[in-house]
């Protein structure tokens, strides 16, 4: 996994020696801490412990002149609660003083809670020389004894564990828990019908419906990348890569070469060349038996690996190297679940492979006997030679035996192929162990330990498909790091706009030969319009222009962020986006009538990826998702939960927090950012597993379903674009609502009935978005200002709330400007030429 930042070891039990404690720091490390943890003396759980970065800073005792900026060394916190505040001293500060800033620290945190509520029930300081305890409010009582004395089985331990031990703790956390209490959530959808209001299906795009099956052939994200006319025809060479801009480059941009320092090598692909892998495989043809290696392939998901492998294969080997070589391809999209049993799989589908892609029969009779020929001589060497004259049945039962026990066993078949192909015959077997980036990260390295030892077995090439992160956190570790000084390559992603232009003119060639040449478009009305097949091609080149053509249309940024580098996810959505019927028919069928060019507005087509076929977004899009959304099963549910896991992991984006690679945060980390905001930490833990399977964040291990603490996550590129994009956009917020939960009945309610009275009309008129706009903007801003008065920290952490409430502010403002004031043409540009 990443490389966790280095920590300091800390002892087991206190040092109560003050000749060993220089600093204030080894107060805080040597003595508090394990007083605190040991279960021979306070006890608490680890997780309970908050250091000083969780805390805020604060003023205390300006008017006497003290410092500013003062916070405390720990915190104690049970269930999002703050109870005790620590402080650590030198050896040559009194006691006394730590414990008055403790209380004052005390005092200034709980004041920010609700009359009555004072969470901070005792403050604790220790100066290596003696411990001291009190009320938060109140030095009467107080108890200070010498480090030595609190041992266990002494009253004085005693004494402080009733105060802030496990129990009481507990005890405190269970009296302050009515005034946290979760409040009832109201669904939107309750109001407007139910659930099966929300299921309600629209179809297909009318105007769409003829391109249906070739959309599905070329944009489906199920769809074969690596047909010859795609390979020919629609395959993205370097040169027409693209590059990334503004902030978004620090998600998307490949970050490969430049991690690997000389690691990696960049494939440069032309239309009849692949620099680099080229000559590897040119030089393993040569001389097989002392050029056989496993050569990494890395790149993102989705980059275009095994397109690039196929196409070579297909189109750019040159015919003597083709001669020399024979080829296998493993799809490790099929391979059986857990890792059991892994090599024998490996061996399986290595036979089938290659017998199927060289068009050999390897279980006809000649064949395998040369296969195992080996073994054949070995037995004609046997004491069973004797049989061959006295008893030629027996002979050839033993050998027909024989032959069907080496044949059976996956691993021997796997090893004798490649002998007599490489050994005996001369030619290099090539081995591609595809789709392998789709894996775990744990399945991913024990598929490339596996794909060494298959290397030694066949004496072969073996190419593997390595995502990008995985080589990045883990070049350095085994078995990755056996290759620190070998020469691999890296595939850079295809921008999106790039893949859909090349598949676009492929459909728009092919169109003619798939469709009938004369299309009839009925209107509601049921009129009916012919047109010539050609419009379809301008139909699909116009949403392709509506999003790309028009740099100041931000909408093809954050498509290109949704699915990141991911080309067969990219064309699923556009895919989407073509058959959806929230694309606007009127608009198409004016064009059609018109002869002019078709252009959608942003947004329908946001609507389109929102809500898919169904009337209603009900929260199951493949693309957008909903970060307002409050779990009403959570202990505490809130709108502003996801915002602000997502926003504290995007300011962190350029940190080391917990590891050495950036941006990286343990789980546990977040969940306590998120106790210190007054999160339930059971809640944030859900909620993070949530926008885990939306793909806003990844988790560096690659498995989504069984999410621990310690497990490392980082920002995706759709969850910056849900919180910098959509989250302005009033398309997506009015979008939302119909799968909100919201804490006020009236606001549930009054959102509900202004979507059931749309039931009838294809789309909500301009008063209703308007009125459903400003009770969802003054029902946020009402959560936030209620966070910020019942929890200590959330006015300065909550910075995800804090953006909720800006962006649908904004929003909200865009949306109440008079139209005509905002309104303009949607820009055109010449269009593209067709090739010829």
């Amino acid at each position: 996994m990443v490389t966790r930042l280095p920590s300091k070891p800390l002892p087991v039990v206190p040092i109560v020696k003050p000749n060993e404690l220089r600093t204030e720091s080894d107060v805080e490390q040597k003595v508090i801490m394990p007083f605190l943890v040991n279960p021979g003396y306070l006890g608490l759980r680890s997780s309970w412990i908050r250091t000083k970065e969780y805390m805020t800073p604060t003023e205390i005792d300006k008017a006497a002149g003290k410092r500013y900026g003062y916070f405390p060394d720990f915190s104690v916190w049970v269930n999002s609660i703050p109870l005790v505040i620590v402080e650590a001293k030198a050896t040559d500060v009194t006691i006394e003083v730590g414990m008055r800033e403790a209380r004052l620290y005390a005092s200034e945190v709980n004041k920010r809670y609700p009359p009555e509520v004072n969470p901070i029930g005792f403050v604790l300081a220790c100066n290596g020389v003696q411990f001291g305890l009190s009320a938060w409010d109140s030095e009467v009582g107080a108890l200070i004894a010498p480090c030595a004395d609190v041992q266990p089985g002494t009253a004085l331990l005693a004494a402080i564990q009733s105060a802030i031990g496990v129990d009481a703790l507990q005890a405190r956390v269970e009296k302050l828990g009515p005034h946290f209490q979760a409040r009832t959530f109201y669904s939107v959808a309750s109001f407007m019908g139910g659930p099966s209001r929300l299921a309600q299906q629209l179809g297909v795009n009318d105007f769409a419906e003829p391109l249906f099956s070739t959309i599905t052939k070329y944009f489906g994200s199920n769809s074969d990348e690596t047909p010859d006319e795609v390979i020919d025809r629609a395959y993205v060479t370097s040169d027409e890569l693209g590059n990334y801009e503004g902030v978004l480059e620090t998600y998307l941009k490949d970050r490969t070469d430049k991690i690997a320092g000389n690691q990696l090598k960049p494939i440069v692909t032309s239309k009849n060349t692949a620099t680099g892998i080229s000559s590897e495989i040119q030089k393993f043809s040569l001389s097989p038996s002392t050029n056989a290696r496993v050569q990494l392939i890395i790149g993102s998901v989705g980059a275009g690996k095994s397109t690039f492998i196929r196409r070579f294969y297909r189109r750019l080997m040159s015919h003597e190297v083709s001669k020399k070589t024979r080829w296998a391809f493993l799809n490790f999209n099929v391979m059986p679940p857990g890792l059991e049993g892994l090599r024998t799989w490996i061996a399986e589908q290595f036979a089938h492979s290659f017998a199927e892609i060289n068009n050999i029969d390897i279980y006809e009779a000649d064949q395998i006997e040369k296969i195992f020929g080996v073994e054949l001589r070995r037995f004609e060497r046997s004491p069973a030679k004797a049989l061959k004259n006295n008893d030629r049945t027996e002979y050839v039962r033993r050998r027909t035996d024989l032959l069907d026990q080496l044949a059976k066993d996956p691993v021997k078949l796997a090893e004798a192929i490649a002998r007599h192909f490489s050994g005996e015959m001369s030619l290099g077997i090539v081995i591609v162990f595809d789709n392998v980036d789709k894996r775990s990260r744990d399945q991913q390295l024990a598929i490339f330990e596996a794909a060494q030892w298959f290397k030694e077995l066949t004496k072969s090439l073996v190419l593997v498909n390595l995502r990008d992160s995985t080589f990045e956190a883990h070049r350095d570790e085994a078995p990755l790091d056996a290759f620190i000084n070998a020469i691999n390559f890296y595939i850079r992603p295809p921008r999106f706009a790039q893949v859909i232009r090349k598949r676009l003119e492929l459909v728009m060639e092919t169109l003619q030969t798939e469709v009938d040449p004369q299309q009839e478009y009925a209107l509601a009305s049921g009129l009916k319009i012919k047109y010539p097949a050609t419009r379809l091609g301008e139909f699909l080149l116009g949403i392709y222009l509506s999003m790309f053509d028009d740099r100041s249309v931000k909408v093809a940024s954050a498509l290109e962020a949704l699915v990141a580098k991911d080309v067969r996810r990219a064309l699923g959505m556009f895919g989407d986006i073509i058959v959806s019927p929230h694309i606007p028919t009127g608009q198409i069928t004016g064009s059609v009538l018109s002869g002019g060019e078709m252009r959608i507005r942003e947004n329908p087509i946001i609507r389109a990826l929102m809500r898919g076929r169904q009337k209603y977004y009900n929260g199951r899009s493949l693309y957008i998702h909903n970060i307002l959304y409050a779990d009403p099963e959570y202990n505490r549910p809130s709108n502003l939960l996801i915002p602000d896991i997502l926003e504290y992991l995007i300011r962190n984006r350029k940190a080391k927090i917990d590891f050495t690679q950036e941006g990286y945060a343990t789980i546990g980390t977040v969940l306590k950012k998120m106790s210190q905001l007054g999160y339930d930490e059971e809640d944030a833990f859900k909620a993070i597993g949530t926008v885990v399977k939306w793909g806003l964040i990844e988790p560096e291990s690659l498995v989504v379903d069984r999410l621990s603490e310690d497990d490392a996550i980082r920002m995706h590129a759709s969850g910056f674009i849900h919180m910098r994009f959509f989250l302005e956009r009033n398309e997506y917020l009015i979008g939302i609502t119909t799968n909100l939960n919201f804490a006020s009945r009236e606001a549930a309610h009054d959102i509900g009935l202004l979507w059931a009275g749309q039931d009838h009309r294809p789309e909500l008129n301009y008063t209703s978005r308007l009125k459903i706009m400003k009770i969802l903007s003054d029902h946020i801003r009402f959560e936030y200002t209620r966070r910020c008065k019942r929890h200590a920290f959330y006015e300065e952490h909550g910075l995800g709330g804090r953006a909720a409430v800006e962006n649908i502010e904004k929003a909200l403002a865009h949306l109440n400007t008079p139209f005509t004031a905002r309104s303009a043409p949607v820009p055109t540009r010449s269009r593209p030429q067709r090739r010829s």
